[in-house]
């Protein structure tokens, strides 16, 4: 086993801009990108890999090989049946749609391979920086219905301060957007369900509204006034900075060398968020910087980080 590195698939969305480009150092073909899909087995964007003897096949394929599903991707996953997570960075130029992602029960019942609950952590933003989390209130679903027919969610949405280096977390279910000039990576569950509610009346290129899905999502959005939990990052060694059912992510401050070893229950899910260093394993080492992702196989073994680099990782539990 040694460690697997990703090509990214790059997402031209309307909102989405250049610093997937500057600032994480992505070769996309886009004059303004939204989205790197960084590790990823959805049939919406497939990674595929680029070194070492799998270079060229997909992680799907990888993960679909029994054979080395559990060399790779651990014991956690022998009865699953799709790759459990999906994790990109994400550049808002503008505002994202306001939005939910369905849970697992409303995927299930639709035909939809999983729900998506997810998490944010935010690389970069702009003073005075927000996002939108949760309702501002407690309705029920009856109201709910009629504030969106009305189009009037805008007056019913909490709005959260955020800064570089907050975590912020999305249980499904959750009415929430991205807003303006923020850099952030998304680990996620590995759903591409997305049910817009509101998309501040623009246009895409065409001169054409985006589809709404404001049925479901009515049926999808809790209700309740759930808080949306941020959490400051400190400056650690390691510190766990998200805790779900579906998955748990570190983030690691490196300042000159990290030590680590596999785990066979799981892999490690490793993006690179700012500076730049050396991977070491005891058959080969490689550069790694601001922007990489890779993947750290349940059986590798002991590896070491070197060099002045921050980055978070990724698991199921």
């Amino acid at each position: 086993m040694n460690i697997i590195f990703t090509e990214p698939i790059y997402k031209d969305y309307i909102w989405g801009g250049k610093k997937l480009k500057e600032k994480l150092n992505k070769n996309t073909p886009y004059k303004k990108t939204a989205e790197s899909w960084e590790i990823s087995t959805n049939k919406n964007g497939i990674s595929k890999i680029k070194n070492e003897e799998y270079k060229g096949q997909t992680l799907k394929k990888l993960f679909e090989n029994q054979e080395l599903r559990e060399k790779i991707f651990g014991k956690r996953t022998k009865e699953l049946k799709e790759f459990p997570l999906l994790i990109k960075f994400i550049d808002a130029k503008e505002n994202l749609s306001i939005q939910v992602h369905p849970d697992d029960k409303y995927a299930k019942q639709n035909g939809l391979d999983s729900g998506k609950t997810e998490m944010w952590y935010v690389i970069e933003c702009k003073e005075n920086a927000q996002i939108i989390g949760g309702l501002n209130t407690k309705i029920s679903k009856e109201e709910l219905e009629k504030i969106i027919e009305n189009n009037q969610i805008k007056e019913y949405l909490n709005y959260i301060d955020i800064k570089s280096g907050d975590s912020i977390y999305i249980p499904a279910g959750t009415i929430h957007a991205i807003l303006e000039d923020t850099l952030i990576c998304e680990i996620q569950q590995n759903s591409d369900t997305t049910y817009r509610v509101y998309d501040w009346d623009r246009k895409d290129k065409e001169g054409k509204e985006r589809q709404l899905h404001k049925k479901e999502a009515i049926e999808t959005i809790k209700t309740e006034n759930i808080p949306t939990i941020v959490y400051t990052t400190e400056e650690l060694e390691s510190q766990k900075i998200m805790k779900s059912e579906f998955f748990e992510v570190e983030k690691i401050n490196c300042r000159e060398y990290y030590e680590d070893c596999s785990d066979t229950n799981t892999f490690y899910a490793i993006n690179v968020i700012e500076g730049k260093g050396i991977i070491q394993t005891e058959t080969n080492e490689c550069k790694i910087e601001k922007g990489d992702s890779f993947i750290i196989p349940a059986t590798l073994g002991k590896y070491k980080i070197e060099g002045n680099v921050q980055f978070l990782k990724s698991y199921i539990i």
